[in-house]
């Protein structure tokens, strides 16, 4: 792998794109450089309009901020909640799929860092799933100053739940998901494997736990070695981020190929050599 990484970036989803490359305050912007540099966007709360991804996946994101809901035939599984005051967004989303939010049985967060775990407690309070997490990324939001990770979080406080362990499935229903420990971007980043469907055709995704670059030169090794662990627990067929351009081919690229796909292979469905070769630009 390309070893880019060197200095700390932080919020580093909050830089404009097109000054590629390069200097913010005295810092280089080394996600600039990695292969998500050229197509991040403001960062913004705005809700995105909810689609089907796979026949058992679907998008309940914001525009910079991404969720899914995965179906089975015992319920539906949540990964990652968004920011506490966009939890009922998320809500809305489920709802205009036609799914019952109080059918969500487990929610997985990724990582710690409040766009992703800041709506869970709001979401535990409506539909009394199970939320899971690393114990590593429970810590860090048990803190005082850890709840929003140098942003504002409004939301309810969330009581430690269901502790996912490295190498630990659960399974609901017609769906299993398995976790792997992948720190770097957060001391308990934690990746998820589960299964989507597309017609007859069963293929293995991935939502990592976290890929931006949003630290100092002292986690760059772990953080590499996780990326690098990702690649060999491969071979992958889909790679559904938890931002929108973290991922080899952008969501609004999905959206706009499953639109207009017809009869086509399935845009979202990349392949191991593309995805392996995404993971070594970083």
């Amino acid at each position: 792998m390309k070893r880019y990484v060197l200095m700390i970036v932080v919020m580093s989803w909050l830089v404009p794109v097109g000054r590629a490359g390069t200097q913010r305050g005295g810092r280089t912007d080394w996600n600039l450089r990695a292969p998500w540099g050229a197509t991040r966007q403001d960062a913004t709360r705005n809700p995105r309009t909810p689609f089907k991804i796979f026949d058992n996946a679907y998008y309940v994101g914001l525009q910079t901020v991404c969720a899914y809901l995965i179906t089975t035939n015992s319920g539906l599984v949540l990964i990652d909640t968004t920011y506490a005051d966009t939890a009922d967004a998320v809500l809305t989303s489920v709802r205009t799929l036609g799914f019952d939010p109080a059918d969500i049985k487990y929610v997985f967060v990724t990582h710690s860092h409040t766009d992703h775990a800041g709506g869970a407690a709001k979401i535990k309070q409506v539909t009394r799933a199970q939320v899971g997490m690393s114990a590593e990324d429970w810590a860090v939001i048990e803190q005082p100053r850890g709840r929003g990770q140098g942003q504002e979080n409004t939301g309810p406080v969330l009581a430690r739940d269901l502790v996912l362990k490295d190498g630990q499935a659960i399974t609901l229903g017609d769906a299993t998901f398995k976790f792997y420990l992948t720190p770097g971007h957060t001391p308990g980043a934690t990746s998820i494997e589960y299964q989507v469907r597309d017609g007859g055709r069963t293929y293995r995704a991935l939502s990592p736990g976290g890929l931006g670059m949003q630290f100092g030169p002292a986690e760059t090794p772990t953080f590499l070695k996780s990326v690098e662990r990702l690649k060999q627990l491969g071979s992958w067929d889909v790679m559904l981020s938890n931002h929108p351009w973290l991922m080899p081919r952008t969501l609004d690229d999905i959206a706009k190929g499953i639109a207009s796909r017809g009869q086509g292979a399935h845009p979202a469905v990349l392949g191991p050599a593309k995805i392996d070769e995404w993971f070594d630009a970083v």
